[in-house]
């Protein structure tokens, strides 16, 4: 039995821009945490090794400082097990890139961290694993990475788990750009691989070969980079279609355990939990919602400071509600990581006869709002209903300038 994690599309080194200062080095700060979350999983569960299916870093030109910091975790203890890295699109193997300068080329008696740079088998050492690593040299290609595989059939009486390990998408034909690294779909049974450990694609998926076991698997992302809908913290693909819903990760942060008890045998494939942060975008309509419970659920909820919560309110409140609004804000500015916000652009409020008159007073304001009223109670429903939100923005604006 071998028992390993999978994780790919690390981006350490992102260059976070959505958020102010303070924000985005805490975005940055914790991809960082999760990779020394990942090295923790590895250890409380004793895995054999780590994979790490390309994109380490978010471009190959990253700072010393991020590489050596990169290095330093992965590396960890003495008695850690090994990790087998790839550079993947966002990280080639470009002459004078990351993986050309220290501290990846140190030479060390007792390295855990492998790099690996070339397309043939490499054995686990004290496993019967064979890894088939398939690293990138150049952002974009039109050849299947994985191809080389195919030379190495498995051999009769051949005991040994067959791990491949490679960075492209998959081609289904979902009209993924020629050049991506497009991989066989097959692959994983086409090259006798008990699986295949893949990357680029930000969101989990698992595949199935032709004989029903899932033996493929993208992990998605280590650590979150962006709210689901595809609202990045800075992020920008180097795939043609970048904004793909494959490249959209679902605010959490996660590694594959996986499991194989015998070579052939189907793999036992496991979320591991390992980012540090969520991201969570909502959207909430407060049309006959008490503002009361809005503020009562977003208190309550758990670990609000590990949350980056982006908020959209839309609807019609009374009076009443809409003023506590406030309260709700600083609920999500204080209580919730820093980058939270609340959007209440499109709440209109409802106020009664008295209130609005009230709040227009006499002069201009009062001649737009009888003209208003008199359109609200047209036979017209498309001349009511607009006429309905004219009032209420009305309420908006005369309540505006009383404060100003």
């Amino acid at each position: 039995m071998i028992r390993f994690l999978h994780v790919a599309d690390l981006h350490l080194g992102l260059r976070i821009t959505r958020f102010d200062e303070d924000a985005c080095g805490r975005v940055g700060e914790a991809r960082f945490t999760a990779l020394q979350r990942l090295r923790d999983e590895a250890a409380r569960r004793q895995v054999d090794f780590i994979l790490v299916a390309g994109d380490v870093f978010d471009d190959h030109t990253i700072g010393h400082g991020d590489a050596e910091r990169t290095f330093a975790v992965l590396e960890s203890k003495s008695d850690a097990c090994p990790v087998f890295i790839i550079p993947g699109n966002h990280d080639p193997l470009a002459p004078g890139g990351v993986w050309d300068r220290d501290p990846w080329l140190r030479e060390q008696p007792h390295l855990r961290v492998h790099f690996l740079r070339s397309a043939e088998p490499i054995q686990v050492r004290d496993r019967p694993v064979t890894i088939f690593p398939c690293p990138l040299k150049q952002r974009r290609s039109m050849d299947d990475p994985t191809a080389w595989i195919a030379q190495h059939a498995r051999a009769e009486g051949d005991s040994q788990f067959r791990i491949g390990l490679a960075h492209g998408s998959l081609n289904f034909g979902l009209r993924i750009p020629e050049d991506d690294h497009l991989i066989r779909p097959d692959a994983a049974a086409a090259y006798g691989l008990d699986y295949l450990a893949l990357g680029h694609w930000h969101k989990k998926f698992v595949f199935k070969s032709a004989d029903g076991i899932e033996r493929t698997a993208y992990p998605g992302t280590h650590e979150p980079m962006g709210f689901a809908g595809g609202l990045a913290a800075g992020w920008a693909s180097y795939s043609a279609d970048g904004d793909a819903e494959r490249f959209q990760d679902d605010g959490v942060g996660r590694a594959l355990l996986v499991t194989i008890d015998a070579p052939g045998a189907a793999p036992k494939i496991e979320d591991v939990e390992i980012g540090r942060l969520r991201w969570r975008a909502e959207r909430r309509d407060v049309a006959g919602v008490s503002l009361g419970s809005l503020i009562s659920d977003y208190s309550r909820r758990e670990q609000p400071e590990l949350t980056i919560l982006r908020l959209s309110l839309a609807g019609v409140m009374d009076p009443h509600g809409y003023a506590r609004l406030d309260e709700l804000r600083q609920i999500v500015r204080n209580r919730y990581h820093p980058g939270s916000s609340l959007d209440a652009d499109e709440v209109l409020i409802a106020p009664s006869e008295d209130e609005l008159a009230a709040a227009v007073g006499n002069g201009v304001l009062q001649r737009v709002l009888e003209r208003l009223k008199a359109d609200a109670g047209s036979a017209d429903s498309a001349a009511s209903r607009v006429a309905g939100r004219a009032l209420n923005l009305l309420y908006q604006i005369a309540c505006e300038e009383r404060r100003a």
